[in-house]
């Protein structure tokens, strides 16, 4: 009797290769139906403190036209110049000409409404003895508003060259602002292309100054922000969201072209070849720059606007409206998007 149940007792506990096999194949079909739904969620909540950075910037930048009348300069150099003000410069174009305003840009004047007083301060006591923001000690301190997590490489901190007596140009986001719906410096001389990259028709460019009446457009109708993909220095430069080093437009963003686009960039440092992601494709050119937003999020981008709003938008929207909202006083036909 003993021995014929412990024979069954045996024979109950067992699984047959059969049975394993199939528990396996369950257990795989239950992951692989699980897998995309818990990614989805991470994402959508990456999506959403994306979001939520936009909106600290939007709220910080009207809290700077609050202080001061008037959004801050998109970037404190004519594009792809290295100085404040128009030449001469001095006995030979290209010299430091003593403004002490070199490669500096909104993120620089932001800091003090999105919580980084300290950093601002000690940024404020370095220029007034130094001509460039590339050779302050802490340029490589990461701006959690300034970044998104769906973008894996962000915060970009390796460049392929350092600054002024520092091992890397600093911190690199993924924020950016629109400068308006063209090219950031058209013209055929480069005095041209100097000038008109401080007459866009966005509301940050080159030593811009607008105010919230400039806006004729609608500040629920008109581009404030957006985002963009880091690209990793490897064996060349690539200044995308590099704001210590802005003088070339790798701050700012047109809406000449949809989100996600896979029309190269037009900006000079821009990554070789090689070194390029297939999703954020660029060209190195000094004339009719520009830069179009991208971002990791499936189908589209965030984009805040001038009323401190946050909208996503598709990849698939209208060309002509997401170009309409890139420009202040345009006077076109917005629609719903």
């Amino acid at each position: 009797m003993m021995g014929r149940g412990t024979t069954n007792e045996a024979t109950r506990g067992a699984f047959t290769l059969v049975e394993l096999l199939v528990v396996i194949a369950i257990i795989g079909i239950l992951i692989a139906l699980l897998l995309p739904a818990v990614q989805a969620a991470r994402e959508a909540a990456r999506r959403t403190q994306c979001t939520n950075n936009l909106k600290q910037v939007g709220l910080g930048l009207h809290n700077h036209h609050d202080t001061y009348g008037y959004f801050p300069h998109g970037v404190y150099n004519y594009l792809d110049s290295t100085h404040y003000t128009p030449p001469p410069y001095g006995t030979m174009a290209g010299i430091w000409n003593g403004d002490k305003q070199d490669r500096r840009c909104w993120m620089h004047d932001l800091l003090p409404f999105i919580e980084q007083v300290p950093l601002f301060t000690e940024f404020q006591a370095y220029m007034k003895t130094n001509p460039s923001a590339l050779g302050f000690p802490k340029l490589d301190t990461v701006i959690p508003t300034l970044m998104c997590p769906s973008d894996p490489v962000s915060p970009k901190l390796h460049t392929y060259w350092g600054g002024f007596n520092t091992p890397t140009q600093g911190f690199s986001g993924n924020v950016v602002l629109c400068a308006g719906n063209g090219y950031f410096n058209p013209g055929n001389t480069q005095q041209e292309r100097w000038t008109n990259s401080a007459n866009c028709n966005g509301l940050f460019f080159a030593i811009s100054k607008v105010r919230i009446t400039d806006i004729k457009d609608g500040s629920s109708n008109t581009a404030m922000s957006s985002e963009l993909i880091l690209t990793p220095d490897k064996g060349s430069h690539d200044i995308r969201g590099r704001y210590h080093n802005p003088a070339h437009g790798g701050v700012l963003f047109s809406t000449r072209l949809p989100p996600n686009n896979l029309v190269p960039d037009r900006f000079n440092w821009c990554a070789n070849a090689e070194d390029q992601l297939p999703r954020a494709p660029c060209v190195w050119a000094g004339t009719d720059m520009f830069v179009s937003v991208r971002s990791y999020h499936p189908g589209g981008v965030n984009l805040g606007l001038a009323d401190g709003s946050v909208r996503f938008v598709s990849d698939s929207i209208d060309p002509e409206l997401f170009k309409a909202l890139g420009s202040r006083d345009g006077g076109e036909r917005i629609g719903e998007f």
